[in-house]
């Protein structure tokens, strides 16, 4: 079997070096670790551990993921194999390794070294991107080290811990990030954070925002377990009393822009430049752009609603026609690839959106009420927030207003009937977050959109054929971690909130 890896060269800032041994038993609280230097510069660290974690997040958990998904194609070359999941766990290596080692050891000798200074602001910032990375990870493998983890030499075998309690321990861990970024500012005993905080420049409201809308993510994830209990808490954290507390605009998105040169693009730009046509979409994905259904045949012509962002997330296929085709799931081919909203050195890696914040609040009145009116207006808004932030070009017939307002009424309309209505914000969110890692979430909270199998899936790592429901344990920590948990693969154990 061969053993691929996507190209993700990091040669932006201050990504690694930082490899002190770290402790991580109570992330409610920070633990100093007393031989941590006391001349970390916090800004260098701060920068690096950003942009490793936004490139990360792009190729190794969201292009991977959304393979899965059937938004991307492993279409051509060594990618061809992560479309029916027969890639080397060697592969996995980078995914885990690139959260633990690149993005989570950084930030906390950030919370270690703010904590020792009396830096709240750090500390804050730090704690929310450490939510994210474990939240990421956990729910890409489920059960991780977690209470044991980042202690480097010292602790070379750490337990894996319960996804269950890892989840209640990241609620905690974004309500101080809160409590620490709601400080005034003259409690930071030194500089607060500035331009080298590449997603906010140190804007703390933008930071709580995005803390509430994490809070609302991970607690929509226990809908299969307590539909309206998660429910419930998703417009508890997004409001307060009547008044948003998620991310208030398309503008306050947690991204990272990439730069215009080769060394400090967009990891789907570098993707592509390096290892050219082996990576695609899916046909599920373009027939959605294409007006068309997912298990419609990739060669359908464009259906009479056509998605307005199709020409910001696709190119052309064949090259300088009018038309688009995707992939079939298992079968090796480049057709249309990722367009220029997302495929450009200069375009964005998204964490956390506005647009995300509302198809939660959208989908939790839904589960609570599914005649409630603002369930609607929360699906409008989720959906023009993404055209706004994506669409740019004035003369594409597909995206005059007149067009998009047509799409809205069409394909994102709720009518009150419960099963109908989930699939219509699910699908309506998997086309929005795009090359995000929250797709395959949500396609294996609700089943939706109900994509076909990839063909020739069935194996020993994927017995049944199906999607997967989780990737197995990265073949390093297999071999080296004896408290690795054994036999997952593609479709087994699964994770805590998908039983």
């Amino acid at each position: 079997m061969i053993n691929i890896r996507f190209y993700h060269k990091l040669s932006m800032g201050i990504i690694g070096g930082w490899l002190t041994a770290l402790t991580a038993c109570d992330l409610s609280k920070t633990n100093v670790n007393p031989n941590a230097s006391s001349e970390v510069s916090l800004s260098a660290v701060l920068t690096g551990a950003e942009v490793s974690l936004a490139f990360n997040t792009g190729i190794n958990a969201g292009l991977l993921t959304n393979i899965y998904t059937q938004q991307a194609a492993g279409a051509n070359g060594d990618a061809a194999p992560f479309d029916n999941y027969t890639t080397s766990p060697g592969y996995f290596n980078g995914t885990w390794t690139g959260y633990y080692t690149n993005a989570l050891t950084n930030l906390k000798i950030i919370q270690q070294t703010a904590s020792a200074r009396q830096l709240p602001y750090y500390s804050g910032i730090a704690r929310i991107l450490t939510a994210f990375s474990y939240g990421t990870l956990t729910d890409i493998f489920g059960d991780i080290p977690f209470t044991e983890s980042l202690y480097g030499n010292g602790i070379t075998n750490p337990v894996y811990d319960k996804q269950e309690a890892i989840y209640k321990a990241l609620q905690l861990q974004l309500d101080s990030a809160i409590s620490e970024l709601s400080q005034p500012v003259a409690d930071n005993l030194g500089t607060v954070p500035s331009s080298d905080d590449v997603i906010f420049k140190g804007v703390t409201a933008n930071w709580i925002a995005t803390a509430y809308t994490l809070k609302a993510r991970y607690a929509i994830h226990g809908s299969k377990i307590d539909a309206s209990g998660s429910a419930q808490k998703v417009l508890e954290y997004l409001y307060n009393g009547n008044t948003w507390r998620g991310i208030q605009s398309n503008a306050t998105d947690a991204q990272v822009v990439f730069g215009a040169s080769t060394t400090n693009a967009n990891p789907f730009y570098q993707q592509n430049t390096n290892r050219p046509g082996w990576i695609g979409l899916g046909a599920s994905f373009v027939n959605l752009l294409n007006g068309n259904k997912v298990t419609d045949a990739n060669t359908k012509p464009e259906g009479n609603y056509v998605d307005p962002r199709r020409a910001s997330f696709a190119t052309n296929y064949p090259a300088g026609s009018n038309t688009y085709q995707g992939s079939i799931a298992g079968i090796p081919g480049a057709f249309s690839r990722i367009g220029p909203y997302y495929g450009a050195a200069t375009s964005p890696v998204i964490l956390v959106s506005y647009a995300e914040a509302k198809f939660l609040e959208a989908e939790a009145r839904l589960i609570l009420d599914a005649t409630d009116p603002k369930a609607q207006a929360a699906l409008d808004a989720a959906v023009r927030a993404s055209f706004a932030k994506v669409i740019s070009s004035s003369n594409d017939p597909y995206a005059t207003p007149q067009q998009q307002t047509d799409y809205i009424t069409v394909k994102a309309r709720l009518t009150g009937t419960f099963s109908n209505d989930l699939e219509t914000i699910i699908t309506q969110k998997y086309i929005a977050l795009f090359l995000q890692p929250e797709v395959w979430t949500d396609y294996r909270r609700t089943g939706y959109p109900a994509i076909p199998l990839a063909q020739n899936a069935t194996h020993n790592a994927n017995p049944n054929g199906q999607i997967p429901r989780r990737i197995p344990y990265p073949q390093n920590e297999t071999s080296l971690n004896s408290n690795t948990p054994a036999g997952s693969n593609y479709q087994s154990p699964r994770l805590w909130w998908d039983k």
